[in-house]
């Protein structure tokens, strides 16, 4: 979902999506956006399967409350390491950016590129040991952080399904691996050797 300045008037206001669903308010550039690959702990991560979809985030999280897994989406502030991530729109001091972060699951069960739910084929490593569950294989874990200029105070908003009023909390990320299988071995070769790439 997009970010918003809620105190400005969106070009979309009277259309579907945009006002006619509650999402108010003028869409914001990221200032910056990583995508990140980094590897497991515990085991060399094998190459992810091309056309591989996977979520993280719940965009009906105020319906579905605290039950679901695979869903690590966090707000958090630029500058700010000690801050913690959060569930919550943050209050950023002057100067840092309002960051959205989503980690996507990087244990793959070998069945398929996709699930009826888009879930259930990956999953997170445990968070102890940072081993895969039995069953699974390591593949690259995608962190994706978007870096926002935000006006100051509670000003912003996501998008969201209007019986979800926009909260933080809906926030979620999408992703299919369209990377053409040598740039895959690329990514795979940098995570195993420990470089940075």
């Amino acid at each position: 979902p997009v970010l918003r300045d809620i105190r400005r008037v969106g070009e979309d206001a009277d259309r579907p999506g945009g006002g006619r669903d509650g999402n108010l308010g003028h869409i914001l550039t990221p200032a910056e956006v990583a995508l990140d690959f980094l590897g497991n702990p515990r085991a060399a991560v094998e190459p992810m399967p091309r056309f591989l979809r996977i979520v993280t985030g719940d965009a009906k999280a105020v319906s579905n409350g605290p039950q679901v897994h695979n869903a690590r989406a966090w707000w958090t502030c630029s500058g700010t390491p000690s801050r913690a991530s959060s569930t919550q729109y943050p209050l950023c001091p002057a100067g840092q950016l309002v960051q959205r972060v989503g980690e996507f699951p990087s244990c793959w069960n070998r069945a398929g590129t996709d699930s009826d739910n888009h879930r259930t084929h990956v999953t997170f490593p445990d968070p102890d040991t940072g081993a895969c569950p039995s069953g699974t294989t390591p593949i690259p874990r995608l962190r994706i952080t978007l870096s926002y200029h935000v006006p100051p105070g509670r000003s912003f908003a996501i998008d969201s399904f209007p019986d979800q009023q926009r909260k933080a909390v809906t926030d979620h990320f999408d992703f299919q691996n369209l990377m053409p299988e040598p740039l895959m071995r690329t990514v795979v070769d940098c995570i195993n050797t420990g470089r940075t790439c």
